[in-house]
């Protein structure tokens, strides 16, 4: 039996767990999952997996201090069969046929982190990872270098009732869809060694060049990443350029389209616009290395609810656009033009001039 645990950071779910594995895909993959919660249990035919853990050599192999916290967390955990021809071989034939599987189930957990991010604001985190093979005692400690802040840059855990964990779960699978190749155009996760240690060279396998829906998750995803607010500012406007697919007068354009496409009322349209039109004044200054006009008129704190209030506008946009899949265009000018002329004539439905 090989044991993959993800472990979730900023994430309070109490001792709750949480089935995301279908019953159908289950049997078709041969792979059982399920999100665990701090002291949860995770039963396989009435013996809990968690109990394996325990009772493994996880704990010397990766030290006391991250196994306690490994433990004190949630996780994200899969149950993988061991199969006859694992039961020989170097280690090094076993961190590259249990990493790229550790890669490829790390991607749920990332877009997990994602699928939290639709719910609220929230800054989930799956960094550390373990692989453990019961049978023929393999592990490993697996680390990706995905470091989430919250809108403000800040790091807070995050507390989800029930209903928002079986939504992130359902977004989470939305969002990995988005992300496979043939939406995202990722190309080949290449490898290499240094004493011993397997590293997977991910981030420049990652394409700009996929479907906008694509493009625009793994802009967020770098908004997500970095705790400098005018850089988080500068990403959510570019999420918004890419799911318009605005080619000018972008000001104008960003402010207008995302007053008009989630705006409730006239006052709240004016509102969005106002808070729109500042966030790309700062993002305009801080792409040409100026200071930051805005920082004449306001302070930091402003600076901080404005980045709250921007993410709280893309979190609106992306959950209403991702469910109008005809405005997923790819790289052809007939797809952008047919996107473009969509938001044209919503905004100017609202703002005839």
């Amino acid at each position: 039996m090989n044991i993959f645990m993800n472990r979730l950071d900023n994430l309070c779910i109490n001792n709750i767990s949480y089935e995301f594995i279908p019953e159908s895909i289950k049997k078709e993959i041969n792979i059982n999952g399920m999100i665990v919660g701090a002291n949860g249990r995770f039963l396989v035919d009435k013996i809990d997996a968690m109990s394996l853990i325990k009772k493994s050599n996880l704990k010397n192999q990766i030290g006391q201090n991250m196994y306690d916290a490994l433990m004190r967390k949630p996780m994200m955990v899969y149950l993988i069969p061991t199969m006859e021809d694992e039961f020989e071989g170097t280690k090094q034939y076993f961190d590259e046929r249990y990493g790229i599987k550790a890669l490829h189930l790390n991607n749920f957990a990332q877009s997990f982190s994602i699928g939290c991010w639709f719910i609220k604001d929230s800054c989930v985190t799956s960094i550390y990872a373990y692989w453990i093979n019961l049978f023929n005692g393999y592990n490993s400690q697996f680390r990706r270098d995905v470091e989430i802040t919250l809108s403000d840059g800040a790091i807070a855990a995050v507390d989800l009732s029930e209903l928002e964990m079986l939504e992130a779960i359902e977004k989470m699978y939305e969002v990995h869809r988005y992300l496979l190749p043939e939406e995202s155009k990722m190309g080949r996760v290449d490898k290499t060694s240094s004493v011993g240690t397997t590293v997977f060279e991910v981030d420049k396998a990652i394409s700009k060049e996929g479907n906008s829906f694509a493009r625009a998750l793994i802009i967020l995803q770098e908004a997500r990443r970095t705790g400098i607010l005018v850089s988080k500012i500068d990403k959510y406007c570019s999420i918004l350029e890419c799911l318009y697919a605005i080619k000018k007068d972008h000001k104008r354009n960003i402010s207008n389209i995302t007053a008009a496409y989630i705006g409730k009322d006239d006052t709240e349209r004016e509102e969005i616009i106002k808070y729109m039109r500042e966030a790309y004044g700062v993002r305009s200054d801080s792409s040409h290395g100026d200071n930051l006009k805005y920082l004449k008129e306001n302070d930091e704190n402003n600076l901080k609810v404005l980045s709250r209030t921007i993410d709280d506008y893309v979190r609106r946009v992306f959950r209403k656009i991702i469910k109008e899949k005809e405005l997923n265009y790819d790289n052809t000018d007939q797809k952008k033009a047919k996107t473009r002329e969509y938001f044209r004539r919503l905004t100017q439905s609202i703002y005839p001039r």
